[in-house]
């Protein structure tokens, strides 16, 4: 299966139907414990995790309309360097995880 010849829509040339299906079940085994240890056996909040999800809606849009400006994206020095893009991407995270740290204990909440 490829981009341009396969029967699955899929971004990258590299991706075969054995690697889609290996990480799908790496996911779902990821999904499987985090389930079981917040939810059944309650050894963890989740903590980082729920504060994103309280306001969803504000992290999904703020995201969008913020993420060519600066401390979400900057001008990358070596465009090649996965590192690099790596930093940019795990610095905009943690952004939105503090802003919505924030906003949660000032009880703000953005709702349909």
């Amino acid at each position: 299966c490829s981009k341009e010849e396969g029967f699955i829509p899929i971004n990258k040339n590299l991706w075969s139907i054995s690697y889609v299906t290996t990480m799908s079940c790496f996911a779902f085994i990821l999904l499987l414990l985090i389930y079981y240890l917040v939810d059944v056996k309650k050894l963890w909040s989740g903590a980082p995790f729920f504060y994103p999800g309280m306001n969803s809606i504000l992290v999904y849009i703020g995201h969008e309309v913020f993420e060519n400006y600066f401390p979400f994206k900057w001008k990358m020095q070596d465009s090649q360097s996965h590192a690099e893009h790596l930093t940019q991407n795990l610095t905009a995270t943690t952004l939105w995880v503090i802003i919505s740290y924030l906003l949660y204990r000032r009880r703000i909440f953005w709702k349909i």
